[in-house]
């Protein structure tokens, strides 16, 4: 952070990028709707009415890849205010209309926002945070916004003894975002943190040479196997969620109740994870990639054999924690990797590989297998064969040490 910042101003900052994270999962906090929608407009198909969810995904894909180029023409804050202002003002337009033609118009509108958005709520801690500081809230933003949006949740809940109309109130709670953003967060292109990331990215790839380790720059091969692997990752993880349910009837470990159950202590094992990545990065640096993946497709991969809800459960726990430790190190090695420049686009070709994962995993779920429980080990072998062979890659990668030759002449 530069030194003209303040303390409390640093903390502010800090709050805005976290709390951007929540608005980019906010889309389903309001799923608990349907049932008082479909009731509101009989003559509409469910399927149109569950589109009040998933359209918002289908235009924050299309939007993510958009935000670099509106980033080139108005700046990156700009950007993000921009994204958040129609977010706040496009969520909150079901609250007040009756017609559903609007409504899911305005939510397509909401994908917009948080696309043009999204990419924002992480290159910017690129941007404003080096080091392990930027490391630390790279897994923060995952374990935030996992807590936000459970609480966005709840709220969204709360307000629903209202009517669903009300529900959509709970997306007042983007405001307080943007008013951070407007007021506390340093215009990067204006303030000279641009030309001051540049410098810290000098600086950390001279450590890297000196340590024997070619940094290159906007490399898109590397941006590629980054993106590759969050599409895997998302791939096998919406894979396990999915068919846990149905694992768990199949094999008579338990009901669809408690399978819920344990992916919500998956859930907070994951803010756990997030929490602890910072840590777990200064300790394992680049082969926190490979331990994360191999120890979660190990986990998932017993879970497919287990049949006790109590072990289940705290194999469950062991995989939340290192499932999370992933996508912050992809994130991270972005923001290390790329120019001030190319930041935002690179972190929106991964946000899209991560969407495309979540999207193609029923499709490839059917190519995995006709049980349950064989598909969701197959999804784990997929997590544990791309944790190996990340880790081969690594392990060639690494400086040869060279020894003194035996045959030296006395």
């Amino acid at each position: 952070m530069p030194k003209n910042i303040s303390k409390l101003q640093s903390y502010l900052i800090i709050l805005a990028l976290l709390s951007l994270n929540i608005v980019e999962q906010a889309a389903s906090v309001i799923n608990a709707t349907i049932p008082g929608m479909k009731d509101t407009f009989p003559n509409q198909p469910l399927v149109n009415i569950e589109l009040i969810t998933t359209i918002v995904s289908m235009f924050v894909t299309m939007f993510v890849l958009i935000s670099g180029f509106v980033v080139k023409h108005i700046g990156q804050k700009n950007t993000a205010i921009l994204g958040l202002t129609i977010a706040s003002i496009s969520s909150i337009i079901p609250s007040f209309s009756n017609s559903f033609n609007i409504i899911l118009v305005s939510r397509a509108i909401l994908g917009i926002g948080i696309g043009l958005a999204n990419p924002l709520a992480i290159s910017l801690i690129g941007v404003f945070f080096y080091g392990d500081q930027r490391a630390k809230l790279m897994g923060w933003r995952t374990a935030v916004a996992g807590l936000g949006t459970a609480l966005m949740t709840f709220v969204a809940g709360q307000l629903l003894t209202f009517g669903w109309h009300s529900s959509y109130l709970v997306y007042l709670l983007f405001v307080p975002t943007l008013l951070l953003f407007i007021f506390f967060v340093p215009d990067p292109e204006k303030s000279g943190i641009l030309e001051r990331q540049e410098r810290e990215q000098k600086k950390e790839s001279q450590k890297a040479s000196q340590e024997g380790h070619d940094v290159k720059k906007d490399s898109f091969v590397l941006m590629t196997e980054l993106t590759l692997l969050i599409f895997l990752g998302l791939v096998s993880a919406m894979i396990f969620f999915v068919k846990l349910p149905t694992f768990f009837i199949e094999n008579n470990i338990g009901s669809p109740t408690q399978a819920s159950n344990v992916t919500s202590i998956i859930n907070i094992s994951n803010v756990i994870g997030g929490f602890l990545f910072g840590t777990c990065y200064k300790k394992l640096k680049k082969f926190i990639l490979p331990f994360a993946l191999i120890v979660g497709g190990i986990s998932v991969c017993l879970i497919s054999i287990l049949r006790s809800v109590l072990v289940i459960s705290i194999i469950g726990v062991i995989y939340g924690i290192v499932a999370s430790l992933s996508i912050p190190y992809v994130f991270n090695r972005i923001s290390e990797n790329s120019s001030t420049k190319k930041a935002p686009f690179f972190t929106s070709i991964a946000l899209v590989g991560s969407n495309l994962g979540a999207f193609l995993s029923p499709i490839i779920a059917n190519f995995l297998g006709n049980q349950s429980s064989t598909v969701i080990f197959n999804a784990g072998l997929l997590n544990l064969i791309t944790g190996i062979i990340t880790l081969v890659v690594i392990i060639k990668a690494m400086p040869h040490i060279h020894h003194i030759p035996h045959n030296v002449t006395h």
